[in-house]
């Protein structure tokens, strides 16, 4: 009866995309902004509670940048040596702006998932979201034909043109759903975390903006935000005592929208000893569409439950004559906060 829910949960997801989806934030550090990627893997990480967060500053040479900032905690509700099955729960906001006009998004999201342990290693997680989102712009930085003077044709600021827009803000719900698979080598008999079992994937889809929520502007306008189904798989292979390849690789589709993004790289893990664990990430992603995009040179440091990730955008599509190839640079942080559990314990929380 279970696996037919499942297989139920999952067929409802993929129906709901097909029948109908702007593009939304995105990170070319996907693999470092989980919950950008779908909901179910809130509480999918090594330990009892993680903040994360990303920032991203992108197009800095032209008038048309983006700065995107995303911050979220979530937190497993289980006990150290408890169940194989737990709740997990997350708090997070997104902010993003762009251009001479300030256009942007806000939210802030709860995110709620339920993690099930099927056998050898494999979980499944289904996850949901609901946010409280809001577009908004500054007006009085448009630029407008009527801007300009009928018989000079220069520019005059202090011509007021006829008010286009009903609302420079609107504010909406917004649902998301997901659904997460996880395998893990574990060896649940392990004291302390040695990182001796490193290998491990996880592959999912997210639906977000499932009510299609209006984004318009104008009154009596709807303007439905498009639905964003988002296909994930990343992983990690230990290939050594000290090595691990790391790769991922995602596509994000968007009515008219589609976006691949592709990482691989390797992992060095310097020193495993507890209280002083060390590694650190080489790696190159590449972007596009339709058209090429960027690649992405990436690093990352680690130490103990502290992670930090940069990379730079190098552009090559044909807007690289505005950008002289400088798409922007991007840094996302990761804090893993772990219970020690009791000498007496030999059992450990299931997903490490």
């Amino acid at each position: 009866m279970f696996h037919k829910s499942i297989l139920l949960t999952i067929a409802l997801i993929v129906v709901g995309w097909a029948n109908g989806w702007s593009q939304d934030i995105h990170y070319s550090q996907f693999y470092n902004a989980p919950l950008q990627l779908n909901p179910a893997l809130t509480g999918v990480f090594s330990g009892d509670l993680r903040v994360q967060g990303n920032y991203r500053y992108q197009w800095n040479n032209v008038p048309v940048r983006y700065r995107t900032f995303s911050v979220v905690v979530d937190k497993k509700f289980i006990r150290c040596g408890g169940r194989s099955s737990f709740i997990a729960a997350g708090l997070g906001l997104n902010n993003d702006r762009a251009g001479d006009t300030r256009l942007s998004w806000n939210d802030i999201n709860l995110n709620a998932s339920y993690t099930k342990y099927l056998s050898k290693g494999f979980f499944l997680t289904l996850g949901g979201r609901a946010a409280m989102a809001q577009r908004k712009f500054d007006s009085e930085r448009l630029r407008l034909g009527e801007h300009f003077n009928t018989t000079s044709g220069a520019y005059d600021p202090d011509i007021i043109p006829v008010d286009r827009f009903s609302r420079t803000s609107h504010s909406f719900m917004d649902l998301s759903v997901g659904v997460n698979f996880h395998w893990q080598e574990l060896d649940r008999f392990e004291r302390f975390d040695y990182k001796e079992e490193r290998s491990k994937i996880d592959f999912g889809l997210g639906i977000m903006h499932l009510n299609k929520p209006d984004q318009s502007f104008i009154e009596d306008e709807i303007v439905p935000l498009y639905r964003r189904l988002s296909i994930y798989a990343q992983g990690v292979l230990q290939i050594g005592n000290p090595l691990d390849l790391v790769a991922g690789i995602t596509g994000q589709f968007q009515g008219p929208y589609r976006e691949y993004v592709a990482m691989g790289g390797l992992r060095v893990h310097l020193d495993r000893s507890p209280g002083k664990q060390l590694a650190i990430q080489l790696g190159i992603g590449y972007r596009f569409d339709k058209n090429r995009d960027a690649y992405y040179p990436n690093f990352q440091l680690e130490y103990n439950a502290f992670r930090i990730g940069f990379s730079h955008d190098i552009n090559f599509s044909d807007f690289n004559v505005a950008t002289l190839r400088n798409g922007g640079p991007e840094i996302s942080f990761r804090y893993v906060f772990k219970k020690v559990c009791p000498v007496p314990s030999r059992r450990f929380c299931p997903i490490i």
